[in-house]
């Protein structure tokens, strides 16, 4: 036998990982049942010095135990009743326990039996997810689990990727693009009225200025809200740093190592954490698009201005 543990460190596990985990561990049980089932058939009819097994099984299962936000938990020894649930309520999940474990023996060709316990247990949070793993280096019947397991957690997306990295140029990015149309619409309309049209063309800097702060308090206000909802659940939280006697205030900075140490299952509040970084990717490539066009325009209005004095 060998043991194995498996901590889960800035990844992301979506529903579709841990449903491909759960029913690859399923058709095995399933598979080495029907197996046992077949060589019962076979062997009742033989004496017990002639019968021959491949899989004479000893209670091997797949057990779930899940906890709900509403205080309660669930046992499930039926994969479809903990399907339903899986499916149902993965929203309302904050904990699975999941262990599956084959227990059998093997006829030997001198008439003896080698007896096998071999199990894989995960313990999955919404931050977090431990496997515990102890397998025989001879019969291999769930390495091929095992495997599997790995591999989802090898490929998974990383946690601290460029949504949470680049958080500041994305926020900069849509809050700008957002601001800088009402922004251009209100300056211009302001050169209708004389003593601030007169006040433009005195300071060539004072239109485009104007324009770049209207823009940024447009674009805090509304951009923020299109955006800082999506970025809630999963920016990192704040580490206290210092303090600075200059303006009587605490600092915090983003607490990337405690961040990159977790992983984001994606059950409970984090359900939609992967639909959010979608989301915050398609207005980040949306948005700066437009950027360009919106400065070509205030170049174009900046010079115009000159022109009216």
């Amino acid at each position: 036998m060998y043991n194995d543990t498996i901590k889960v460190a800035n990844k992301i596990i979506s529903y579709d990982d841990l449903f491909e985990i759960f029913s690859f561990m399923n058709e095995k049980l399933l598979y080495y049942k029907k197996i046992f089932h077949q060589e019962e058939m076979k062997n009742k009819m033989l004496e017990y010095r002639y019968q021959t097994w491949t899989f004479q099984d000893s209670d091997s299962s797949l057990m779930f135990n899940v906890s709900f936000y509403d205080d309660t938990s669930i046992k499930f020894d039926n994969y479809n009743n903990f399907l339903t649930a899986f499916n149902n309520r993965l929203d309302e999940i904050k904990y699975i326990r999941v262990h599956f474990r084959l227990s059998y023996s093997v006829s030997l060709s001198d008439g003896k039996k080698e007896y096998y316990n071999q199990h894989i247990s995960m313990d999955i949070f919404e931050t977090k997810m431990n496997i515990d793993v102890s397998l025989s280096s001879i019969d291999k019947k769930i390495d091929d689990v095992y495997q599997l397991i790995k591999k989802k957690i090898l490929t998974a997306p990383e946690k601290y990727d460029v949504v949470v990295r680049k958080k500041s140029i994305i926020s900069f990015v849509v809050e700008l693009a957002i601001g800088l149309i009402p922004a251009l619409i209100i300056t211009t309309l302001l050169l209708f009225i004389s003593n601030i049209r007169q006040l433009f063309v005195t300071s060539y800097v004072l239109y485009p200025i104007c324009c770049f702060m209207l823009a940024f308090l447009i674009g805090k206000v509304i951009g923020s809200m299109k955006i800082d909802d999506l970025y809630q659940n999963i920016i990192p939280e704040k580490k206290y740093v210092g303090y600075d006697s200059t303006n009587y205030r605490s600092i915090y900075k983003d607490d990337i190592d405690k961040y990159v140490q977790t992983s984001e299952i994606l059950i409970g509040k984090n359900v939609d954490n992967l639909k959010c970084r979608d989301k915050i990717m398609k207005y980040y490539n949306k948005y700066k698009k437009y950027i360009p066009i919106e400065l070509g325009v205030l170049v174009f209005i900046s010079i115009l201005v000159l022109f009216l004095g």
